[in-house]
C-alpha cells in the first residue's frame, strides 16, 4: 500500500506546489493560471457528493475538468458523510481525475449543519470507514484533506488509521476547526512534521503558507512531500514562482495577474460572471478601495467584454498594489494580509502572526477591515435594490395586457 502510495505521487510528477480546493474559487480557469505560474498539483472545488449524484445541473455548474490535459494533474474533492454516495460520486468524476480527495477539513458552520468536513473528525470510525470504502472502491488513488484535532497524538493516530485504510496521501491543514476566520493564528507546522514522521505516504502541508519563503521554510520545518495555498494564492497566484514569470522573468504585479486570468477565462469561461469577480475583488483590492466607481463598474459589469476595460482603467492605479516579494510589500493594500497581520491568539491577547515581508500594525488593520466592511455594506444595499426594481419590473409586465400572436 505505501509502495503504490509514492507510485502514485511520482506518477504525477512528484508535486511540491499545490492549489487548494477552494469553493467557487479553484475552477478550471484559476487553477490553469497557477499552473502557468508554479503550481503542479491542483484540486477542484469543493463538491458535494450527494449534489453530484443527484442534480446533473449542479454537477455541470460545479465540476469542470479542461479536455485536452493541460488542467492535469488534478484531484476531485467530495463532501458527504454517506459512503455510498461518496462512491458514487467518486465513479462519476474518476476518469477525469488522478485522484479522488475526502474533505475532513472544512471548519464552516454549513459543515457542521451538513455534517461533513472537519466535523467528521469528532467521528473516527466514521472518517476511517469512508477513507476504507472509496479505497476499495474507485479505480483512482484516493486522498483526504484533514486539520488537527485538538491533541497532536490523537492527530497522528488518526492520520495513521487513515493511512492503514487506505489513503495514498494526506493533506494536513496545521490548526484545528476552532481555529477559523480571524480567530485562525498561526499554523502549527511543527504538529504536522509529527505526522509526517509518523506516516509512510505523501503529506502535504497546508496553512500559513503566503510567500516563497513560507514555501521554503515549512518544507524544511516539516518534511512534507508538498505544501499548499489557499486564500494567499487568490490574491497572489504567482506565489509559488515569487511574482517572476517563469519565461521571461519579469516582475508580475497584480493588474497583469489580472490580465492573464481574464485571457484563460476567454479559453475556459467559468461557470458565472460572479466567480470572475470574485477573483478580481482579491486581485485588484488596493485598486478598487481606492476607485469606488471603477468597482460599480465591475459589479455592474454583464460580460467578459465590459470586465476588460474595467481592468485597465484599475492598472493606471498602479501605485496602489501590495507589491508582493518586493521590499515595497505593503500589507494594508492586500485583500489577503489585511487581515492576517494581526490575530486573537487563543487566550485573547492581539499577536502578530506571519507577514509577506512586513506586517502593519493592529490599527491599519483594523482601518482597512472597516472600510473594506463599509464597501461590503454599500454594495449589498445596491444589489437589494436593483433586486427590487427587477421585481417591480417583472410584476408590471405580469399585469399588463396579453398581447396575441398572429
Amino acid at each position: 500500500m505505501v509502495a503504490s502510495a509514492w507510485d502514485f505521487w511520482r506518477s504525477i510528477g512528484s508535486p511540491r506546489h499545490v492549489c487548494a480546493p477552494m469553493v467557487d474559487q479553484s475552477e478550471a480557469a484559476f487553477r490553469v493560471l497557477t499552473r502557468s505560474l508554479g503550481v503542479q498539483l491542483a484540486y477542484t472545488p469543493m463538491l458535494h457528493a450527494r449534489l453530484m449524484v443527484e442534480a446533473p445541473a449542479y454537477r455541470a455548474h460545479t465540476f469542470d475538468p479542461e479536455p485536452d490535459g493541460v488542467d492535469r494533474p488534478l484531484v476531485a474533492q467530495l463532501a458527504g458523510h454517506d459512503a455510498s454516495v461518496l462512491l458514487a460520486a467518486g465513479r462519476l468524476v474518476q476518469s477525469h481525475v488522478d485522484a479522488v480527495d475526502i474533505n475532513f477539513g472544512c471548519p464552516q458552520g454549513i459543515a457542521r449543519k451538513g455534517r461533513y468536513g472537519a466535523f467528521l473528525l469528532d467521528e473516527p470510525e466514521l472518517a476511517v470507514s469512508l477513507v476504507r470504502a472509496l479505497a476499495e472502491g474507485l479505480d483512482v488513488p484516493v486522498t483526504a484533506k484533514v486539520r488537527l484535532l485538538p491533541s497532536v497524538d490523537a492527530s497522528v493516530a488518526l492520520c495513521r488509521r487513515m493511512q492503514e485504510a487506505g489513503a495514498s496521501a494526506l493533506c494536513v491543514h496545521g490548526r484545528t476547526k476552532e481555529q477559523n476566520k480571524h480567530r485562525s493564528g498561526p499554523a502549527d507546522w511543527a504538529a504536522i512534521a509529527r505526522i509526517v514522521e509518523a506516516l509512510d505516504i505523501p503529506v502535504i502541508a497546508n496553512g500559513g503558507i503566503a510567500t516563497a519563503d513560507d514555501v521554503a521554510e515549512c518544507l524544511a520545518r516539516t518534511g512534507a512531500a508538498a505544501v499548499m495555498s489557499s486564500e494567499a494564492l487568490l490574491e497572489n497566484p504567482a506565489l509559488f514562482c515569487a511574482n517572476v514569470d517563469p519565461d521571461s522573468g519579469a516582475y508580475l504585479d497584480q493588474p497583469e495577474l489580472a490580465r492573464r486570468y481574464l485571457r484563460v477565462c476567454r479559453q475556459l469561461p467559468p461557470p458565472t460572471l460572479g466567480h470572475v469577480r470574485s477573483h478580481l475583488f482579491k486581485l485588484l483590492h488596493a485598486p478598487l478601495r481606492h476607485q469606488p466607481l471603477l468597482r460599480e463598474d465591475l459589479l455592474e459589469a454583464t460580460s467578459l467584454d465590459d470586465v476588460e476595460p474595467v481592468v485597465e482603467r484599475l492598472a493606471a492605479c498602479s501605485h496602489h498594489q501590495p507589491a508582493f516579494h518586493t521590499p515595497r510589500f505593503d500589507a494594508a493594500a492586500s485583500w489577503y494580509w489585511r487581515h492576517r497581520t494581526a490575530a486573537v491568539s487563543a487566550d485573547g491577547e492581539l499577536g502578530e502572526t506571519r507577514g509577506a515581508g512586513g506586517a502593519s500594525s493592529p490599527e491599519s488593520r483594523s482601518r482597512a477591515e472597516l472600510e473594506a466592511a463599509a464597501l461590503e455594506r454599500r454594495d449589498r444595499r445596491r444589489r437589494e435594490k436593483k433586486r427590487r426594481r427587477r421585481q417591480r419590473g417583472a410584476a408590471s409586465v405580469a399585469a399588463a395586457p396579453a398581447v396575441a400572436v398572429l
